[in-house]
Formats: C-alpha cells, structure tokens, sequence
C-alpha cells in the first residue's frame, strides 16, 4: 500500500465542517490530521438593494461565483427568499473546479469556467468572451466580504458589474493548547491553509510562534502572496484549489525531497 505521507502530522485550518475531504485524502495517504480552524463562515444581512437583485435576477445575463462558500451561501439566500430556480436564460461563471463541483450539486453547471485560482485569471479569460458582445452584459458577482475588488475593477469597462456579498468572513475563535503545543514544539508536518484571512488569524492568535519556524503548505498564489507578506515562504504553492490539489501537491513535495 502506497502511504507517503506515513506518520506525518498536518493540521487544517479551514473553515470547522470544510476540512472532511482534505483529512479524508491526507489520512489515505497515510498522514494524521488535526483541524485548527482560524475562520468561519456566516451569513450576512441582505441590504433592500440586495434583495432587489435577488428577487429579479433575471435582468442579469450572468452570475458570478469564485468560491465554494459563494455558492453555498447564495443557494441559502434563494432558499430562504423561497427561489427554487434561477432564470432560464442566466449564465453562470465560475472559478475553478471545486466551485463547480459544488454548483453542480444544486443542479447547475457553468456556461464558463475559468480552471485558474486568482481574480486577475479569471477576469482575463471572461474578458474575452464578453468583449464583443454588442451590449453591455450585466453581471451579478457573488462574494464573500473579504473579496478583493479585482474582478469587479476588470470588468467595469465591458460590463455593468454588480457586487453582492452572500457571506462574511471572521475569525473563528478557536483556542487548542494542544493543537498550539504541537506547533510550539515543532511537532506537526505543515499547516494546511485555504485563505488569506485564514493566515492572519493563525497569526493573531499565536503571536508567540516565530515565523521561521513555521511550515506551511497553501492553496493558490493569493494565500500564499499573503504568507509571504508575513515573511513565511511556503513549502508548497497548490494551483488547483482543492483538496485534491493539495493533497497531490504535498505528496510531490515529499516525492523531491526523498529523491534529493
């Protein structure tokens, strides 16, 4: 049985509830897990303009998603405004495959999808597919709070871009001597991270633990943009945003360094 991640220990710091797959693929390659969320995800308060948009969505061409949590949270939204369907004619656009996956759960599939991580790929590759339509198309782009504007910036030339943030983004709270402990005393393989906010928590929350010593493996170049920022250099850089992505991606670290 092929186990190259025997006896290592990761932890996650996802969102509590979304680290089941990720643990799930790293304990099949042999790995021990403990989860370390630093973020939560909740619903937000829709302002009368929101609802508006909600409630009409048919005056839109498109609808944006860039996340998992987007589209989680907006399906919630229509539930909750009693929508069972999106028009007929909505396309729908979204960045990477996870965020399919997950549209494709509530029925859906996209008209576009863009297989990069950031905003600046996405909004390169729709651009050039809305950039010789006639008529502006207006787009409903689905977010969380702490969204980067990028898409929106990118777009405002070629389309009447509208922003709605379907959830909010905080610090989770969460406090585990034991799990602190493992890092404090250098006990843990990496510290698996999803978000840019995720790495600021951490950051936060255990100010004591020197950046050298950390270890971390990230998903995307924006999560791992912000590390660096920081001063961590991460050991692995993911450019597929799932768990799958980086579970294979941290399997070839270890598959280089072995071969070293």
């Amino acid at each position: 049985m092929n186990v190259p991640l025997k006896n290592k220990l990761f932890i996650s710091t996802r969102p509590e509830g979304q680290s089941e797959e990720l643990m799930r693929l790293l304990e099949a390659a042999g790995a021990e897990t403990v989860e370390m969320p630093m973020i939560k995800i909740d619903p937000v308060i829709l302002s009368v303009q929101e609802k508006n948009w909600i409630n009409n969505l048919s005056q839109f061409q498109w609808l944006i998603f860039t996340s998992p949590n987007g589209v989680r949270s907006f399906f919630e939204i229509l539930k909750n405004q009693n929508i069972t369907t999106l028009p007929e004619k909505l396309q729908i656009a979204v960045i990477g495959r996870k965020t399919e996956k997950v549209l494709a759960f509530f029925g859906y599939s996209p008209a576009f999808l863009n297989p990069g991580n950031t905003g600046e790929d996405f909004a390169a590759s729709f651009l050039q597919k809305i950039k010789g339509e006639l008529i502006k198309p207006k787009i409903l782009l689905v977010l969380g709070n702490l969204a980067r504007t990028v898409i929106q910036d990118e777009l405002k030339n070629f389309a009447d871009c509208e922003r709605i943030n379907v959830y909010q983004t905080s610090a989770s709270g969460f406090q585990d001597e034991k799990t602190v402990r493992l890092i404090d005393d250098n006990r843990y393989e990496m510290l698996i991270f999803t978000s840019p906010s995720a790495i600021q928590n951490f950051m936060k929350s255990t100010h004591n633990i020197p950046v050298g010593n950390l270890r971390l493996a990230c998903i995307g170049e924006t999560t791992a943009g912000e590390a660096r920022k920081l001063g961590i250099q991460p050991l692995v850089v993911a450019e597929d945003a799932s768990a799958q992505g980086i579970v294979e991606s941290i399997i070839q670290f270890y598959t280089k360094t072995k071969k070293r």
